[in-house]
């Protein structure tokens, strides 16, 4: 998993240790990367993000649309996961057991258990394909 924000494109940095003696060893100074879900009304679309901190401050500011569009055009445009609104609130695709009924010829129903151990896929799309007017 790379670790580089999709929206900056901040990504790891490399320095020293210093210690009291001053030794050095090499260190990598990593961006504080959260992964997030926004959701945009102008296309009533959920999107999840690995973004910094800092652009979520810099969303929360401008909103998630605009800074979007700054970011397309500045030049990033990042596979982002997508889903849309009702996909992500129904119950009925969460991780586990699930009872299952099933029907049979003559009309008598039966249940099983069935064990489910991952959501289905979600789509991973590109950002300007969203973005689109």
């Amino acid at each position: 998993m790379s670790k580089i924000c999709q929206i900056t494109g901040k990504r790891p940095l490399s320095g020293n240790n210093v210690s009291h003696s001053n030794r050095r060893t090499r260190r990598r100074f990593l961006p504080n990367l959260q992964e997030k879900k926004f959701y945009i009304p102008e296309v009533k679309k959920w999107v999840t993000l690995k973004v910094t901190t800092k652009a979520v401050r810099t969303i929360n500011k401008v909103g998630i649309y605009e800074f979007l569009t700054r970011q397309l055009a500045k030049g990033f445009d990042p596979e982002v996961w997508v889903a849309g609104g009702k996909q992500y609130s129904d119950s009925k695709f969460e991780r586990g057991y699930r009872r299952v009924e099933h029907v049979d010829a003559n009309g008598v129903k039966s249940y099983s258990i069935t064990y489910e151990p991952e959501a289905p896929a979600r789509k991973k799309v590109r950002l300007s394909s969203i973005l689109k007017k």
